[in-house]
């Protein structure tokens, strides 16, 4: 192996390498999704809340789709560990290296989310007390969200290359070493960022169905105004895509594109983001399970893009195995549970504030 990247925990993995990874990919997806929701949504919310001064229906958006943002962190945050533990138990030895060349900004993210989930709620609980100053607020809760993202995103993106670990130690003071800004960075958080944007208005159009009975006007409004974002941001996405996948090395794009799977994967998803755009007018559960297959897709990507610029310097189907099925049962057992628990709060969430009513 070569000799840059730290030998792996002397522990064996608790079940084969190629399960951990699915299971990495998988909970990846259900966390990206609150995630999207989470960025995209305090994006949205900005802008609405500065149209909102001169705009009463942007202002009455603002407040009633604030309502829902404490529930999305709090799924973003939860949905967020095990993806994150997966990452340490198949990939630790980079992640960690990579965690500890950037420590005092990678331990900073703990107070950076804290203080986004706070402003969250204080825009949320107070928004007609804070006045004038409440675009603001959201304003400086988006920017603490989007500071999350770029260090997760250089994280990520520094654990590929293990090639760089000695000279980035070299040349820098371990705990602040965020390395150099490339192209690559700025595209992959483009793409991060405005895929959120598309998923969180797709959000906002399925959050309408709440406001129907009480406000139909509104909902309406509110509908067509997510749908607005949805349709602009895959748009806009396409351009990102393309600008990410061409801001890969050489070798690596040539890598995807020349494979089946992965060229079939990425097609796939464009299929899906087109079915998504020309149903979401007309029928938005159509629209989202498209979305929701986009998304997934574009997961399974990012996975084959990682494998392929680790495949020079680590295979993680060379580390030592010991299963420990009862421990494992016992995880997958607690996961459905936990899924159906969300499956269930997402239901009730997004469900129409009729139905809501009568059946309770």
């Amino acid at each position: 192996m070569n000799p840059v990247i730290p030998a792996p925990v002397p522990i064996p993995l608790p079940a084969p390498s190629w399960l951990l990874q699915f299971l990495l990919v998988f909970t990846f997806i259900l966390h990206v999704l609150a995630m999207n929701f989470l960025l995209g949504g305090t994006i949205i919310l900005t802008v609405s809340s500065f149209l909102g001064r001169g705009n009463p229906k942007h202002r009455e958006f603002a407040r009633r789709a604030s309502q829902a943002m404490p529930s999305v962190a709090a799924f973003t945050i939860t949905l967020g560990v095990a993806p994150l533990l997966f990452v340490q138990l198949v990939y630790g030895q980079l992640f960690y290296t990579t965690s500890v060349l950037m420590a005092w900004y990678w331990l900073g993210l703990v107070l950076l989310v804290m203080l986004g989930y706070y402003g969250i709620y204080w825009f949320q609980l107070q928004h007609e007390e804070l006045g004038p100053a409440a675009p603001w607020v959201m304003l400086v809760t988006t920017l603490f969200f989007l500071q999350v993202a770029f260090f997760f995103s250089k994280n990520i993106t520094a654990m590929l290359l293990p090639q760089d670990f000695y000279n980035l130690y070299l040349k820098g003071t371990v705990g602040t070493i965020l390395g150099p800004l490339t192209l690559l960075n700025i595209a992959r958080l483009a793409h991060f960022v405005v895929g959120a944007i598309a998923v969180a208005g797709l959000g906002v159009a399925l959050l309408s169905r709440r406001w129907q009975a009480d406000a139909p006007e509104f909902a309406s409004w509110a509908k067509r105004y997510g749908i607005i974002w949805f349709m602009t941001g895959t748009l806009v996405q396409f351009l990102g895509g393309f600008w990410f996948l061409f801001s890969l090395p050489v070798e690596i794009r040539q890598g995807i594109i020349g494979s089946r799977l992965a060229a079939g994967v990425i097609l796939l998803a464009i299929i899906m983001a087109l079915l998504g755009l020309m149903t979401a007018p007309s029928s938005l559960p159509t629209s989202s399970i498209a979305i929701l297959g986009t998304v997934s897709l574009m997961a399974v990507l990012r996975h084959l893009v990682r494998i392929a610029y680790l495949r020079p310097y680590f295979d993680p189907h060379a580390l030592p195995v010991h299963g420990q099925w009862v421990v494992f049962s016992i995880f997958v057992v607690l996961l459905l549970a936990g899924l159906a628990t969300v499956g269930w709060m997402l239901y009730v969430l997004f469900r129409p504030a009729a139905t809501r009513s009568i059946s309770s």
